[in-house]
C-alpha cells in the first residue's frame, strides 16, 4: 500500500495498525491511544458504515479479514497455525471487543431504543443484566490485545454460543410472533448465524494445525 492508501485505510480501520503494531509500544501509551483514539474513530466509521445496507456487518466481517491479511503480510508471517491464529485474535478483538462494547452501550444507554428496535417490551431489568454481560465480555477481550493465549479461544466459544443462541430467539420470534422489528431480522440476524460459524471454522483450523504440528493452540 503506498502512503495515502495506508493513511485512508488506517481512517477506515483503525484496529488494524494498531493491532499490527501493539506489540511494540509501551502498554500504557498503547492502552491510551485504544481509549482516546482507535474505540471513538471505530465508533464514527461504524456508525456511517450503519447507514448502508449490511454495511455494518460487511464492515465487522470482511474489513477486519482483510486486516489480519494485511498484518500477515506486513510481518510475513508464513506459519500456517500463526496466520490462522492472527486471524483468530483480530476477530475476538474486534467483534468481542468493540462489538460488545457497542452492544454494552446501547442495552444500557439507550436500552428502551434498542428494545423497541428488537421488538422487545421496554423497561425490563434483564436487558440492563445483559448489558453488563456484554461490557464484561468486551473488557476480556480488549485485554486479549496483550493477554492473549487461551483467552481468545474461550471469548470465541461465548461468541459461538450467544451468538446461536440470540439467532434461535430472533428465528422463533419471527414466527411465533410475526416479530419483524430492523433488529430482529436483517444484518442483525445474519450476524448471529455467520459470526458463530467463522469462529466455529477458525478454532477447527486452529485445532487441527494443534493436533497435525503439535503447534501451540493460540499465539
Amino acid at each position: 500500500m503506498n502512503t495515502i492508501t495506508n493513511f485512508l485505510w488506517d481512517l477506515v480501520f483503525p484496529f488494524g495498525n494498531f493491532l499490527e503494531t501493539v506489540d511494540n509500544r509501551p502498554k500504557p501509551i498503547a492502552l491510551l491511544d485504544l481509549v482516546l483514539h482507535i474505540l471513538p474513530l471505530t465508533f464514527f466509521v461504524y456508525w456511517i458504515f450503519s447507514f448502508i445496507p449490511y454495511g455494518a456487518l460487511a464492515y465487522m466481517i470482511v474489513f477486519t479479514f482483510i486486516a489480519a491479511l494485511k498484518h500477515i503480510k506486513s510481518k510475513s508471517i508464513t506459519n500456517k497455525s500463526e496466520k490462522i491464529n492472527i486471524i483468530l485474535w483480530y476477530y475476538v478483538v474486534l467483534i468481542c471487543g468493540f462489538g460488545t462494547l457497542r452492544n454494552f452501550i446501547g442495552h444500557f444507554f439507550l436500552s428502551d431504543s434498542v428494545a423497541q428496535s428488537i421488538g422487545w417490551a421496554t423497561g425490563s431489568q434483564f436487558q440492563i443484566e445483559l448489558a453488563f454481560y456484554h461490557l464484561g465480555v468486551s473488557l476480556a477481550a480488549l485485554t486479549s490485545i496483550w493477554l492473549r493465549k487461551n483467552l481468545i479461544v474461550g471469548l470465541a466459544i461465548i461468541e459461538i454460543v450467544f451468538g446461536f443462541g440470540a439467532a434461535y430467539f430472533h428465528i422463533k420470534d419471527i414466527i411465533l410472533s410475526n416479530n419483524f422489528a430492523p433488529a430482529n431480522t436483517g444484518s442483525v440476524l445474519l450476524g448471529d448465524i455467520l459470526i458463530p460459524l467463522i469462529f466455529i471454522f477458525l478454532l477447527e483450523l486452529t485445532k487441527r494445525e494443534f493436533s497435525n504440528k503439535k503447534n501451540k493452540l493460540i499465539i
